[in-house]
């Protein structure tokens, strides 16, 4: 009986009766919680994240408008069960939001010049969050990369910033002649981590200065390197080699042939 959902003219409306319908009549949505869900809401983000890419790089925009759908899931599914705890309700989260966008846009909806937007928009989410102790306070718990990111940009408001994109650059290469140091004198793992960990902020801190941002960086190498190497099982398949028994040479040329393939194909 879809009808008793589809039959709903508001999309909003619609969305949240769906949801209610859902934790009354589905046992397994009777059974999450705030914090059962947690892990999904995460999925999901990345999942939008892998879609935006796909319609950036391919022009296909239709996987993203499902997987913003089922991010838009997971956010109702939070709504339902705040309103089941009294606590808020959708149109609350709603009015929370269109609130501050409002306040947070004074050059939009008040006098306020649109010189330096960005720096406005700092300067009144540190105004809303007056309470915070440290800079650092607040940072949601982001992958790694783009706390480091996060971590740095609010380091920078009070000038705690290298001046030019090249003093990184020289700060990275001293983090991995250190790294390289601690690896070729065998010091113990927890040291050489140090170190690696070190080599990782500072490259995140040069994608920042690069106005680049590290994470997705990383995740379009991933994709990569999974496309190269899917081609390059399928060459090794079409010319009956096994993988595991080809020396290091051998691989890395299938690995540039995939390569090479992949990029012609585009």
């Amino acid at each position: 009986m879809p009808e008793r959902i589809l039959a709903i003219q508001n999309k909003f409306e619609q969305l949240q009766a769906l949801m209610k319908l859902l934790r009354a009549e589905c046992p397994w949505d009777q059974a999450q919680t705030i914090e059962s869900l947690r892990r999904y809401l995460l999925e999901e983000s990345h999942e939008v994240l892998e879609a935006m890419e796909q319609a950036y790089q391919t022009g296909d925009w239709q996987n993203l408008k499902s997987e913003l759908g089922d991010l838009l899931l997971q956010i109702a599914f939070h709504c339902c069960i705040a309103n089941e705890e009294s606590q808020f309700d959708f149109d609350d989260v709603v009015d929370t939001l269109v609130g501050k966008m409002i306040y947070r846009h004074p050059h939009v909806f008040a006098d306020a010049k649109p010189d330096d937007v960005l720096t406005q928009w700092e300067s009144l989410k540190d105004t809303e969050h007056q309470e915070r102790t440290s800079l650092m306070d607040g940072i949601p718990p982001l992958p790694a990369l783009a706390y480091a990111q996060k971590q740095q940009q609010r380091a920078a408001r009070v000038g705690f910033d290298w001046e030019r994109t090249d003093d990184v650059i020289e700060k990275m290469q001293e983090e991995l002649d250190e790294l390289a140091y601690e690896v070729r004198h065998k010091q113990p793992k927890a040291r050489i981590e140090d170190e690696f960990g070190d080599v990782l902020f500072t490259l995140t801190n040069l994608a920042r200065k690069l106005d680049i941002d590290a994470e997705l960086c990383l995740m379009q190498s991933n994709r990569k390197f999974d496309s190269r190497f899917r081609r390059m099982e399928s060459i090794a398949s079409d010319q009956s080699l096994d993988l595991k028994q080809l020396k290091l040479d051998a691989l890395e040329t299938l690995y540039l042939q995939a390569k090479q393939e992949i990029l012609e194909s585009t």
